[in-house]
């Protein structure tokens, strides 16, 4: 975390002070918002990270939908969506939705799990730092909103001609969509660092 903070309405360069939780900081000059503190503690974010695990799998082991056409009733799950684009010849897209809607979640909250864990018990192995890198890494290729959203549309365009039931596939996958969300907004890798450090000086 740097040291300084930058007023983005009046630039006045302000040093960085921690908040106790819940607390915001402001701009003395212009009273304009600079940051405040979202950090969940490293107990939070493990809680949560299990939680998204036991998602990814139910996500993708049960189907999201079933689609009744002429009287013949299909299901499918995320992994038969994107195996279906694999047989089409739509290779890089199927791949793509492979990695972003299971791989990529499925590592990054693995790996988030196995550094909080390892934090907490204040085990300092070789491995955390290789963790911490990719998580930082996944971060930007959890991608599940993106499907969430496409996948509504081709469903909307779907409902004028076939009967269309959610099902636990679907609900799995929009609370992992929200799991994800909330550790985003919570996590500070920075908290990890520090606790790493601390961890190294005892």
């Amino acid at each position: 975390m740097s040291n300084i903070n930058v007023c983005n309405k009046c630039d006045l360069i302000v040093d960085h002070i921690p908040l106790e939780k819940g607390k915001h900081a402001h701009c003395p000059r212009c009273n304009t918002l600079l940051y405040t503190n979202k950090i969940f503690s490293i107990s939070t974010i493990l809680a949560l990270s299990i939680t998204g695990l036991i998602l990814v799998v139910i996500a993708n082991v049960f189907p999201m939908f079933t689609i009744t056409l002429l009287g013949v009733e299909e299901s499918a799950t995320l992994i038969q969506g994107a195996w279906a684009l694999l047989e089409q010849g739509f290779y890089f897209v199927g791949l793509l939705v492979i990695f972003c809607s299971f791989i990529a979640p499925f590592l990054f909250l693995s790996c988030l799990a196995q550094v909080c864990l390892l934090l907490l018990t204040k085990q300092n192995t070789p491995q955390l730092i290789l963790l911490l890198k990719l998580v930082n890494f996944h971060t930007k290729w959890s991608m599940l909103e993106v499907y969430l959203v496409s996948f509504l549309i081709a469903v909307f365009k779907l409902s004028d001609i076939a009967d269309i039931e959610f099902r636990l596939g679907l609900l799995s996958f929009v609370s992992l969509m929200f799991i994800s969300s909330l550790i985003m907004y919570g996590l500070n890798l920075e908290l990890f660092w520090q606790k790493m450090e601390r961890n190294a000086k005892r």
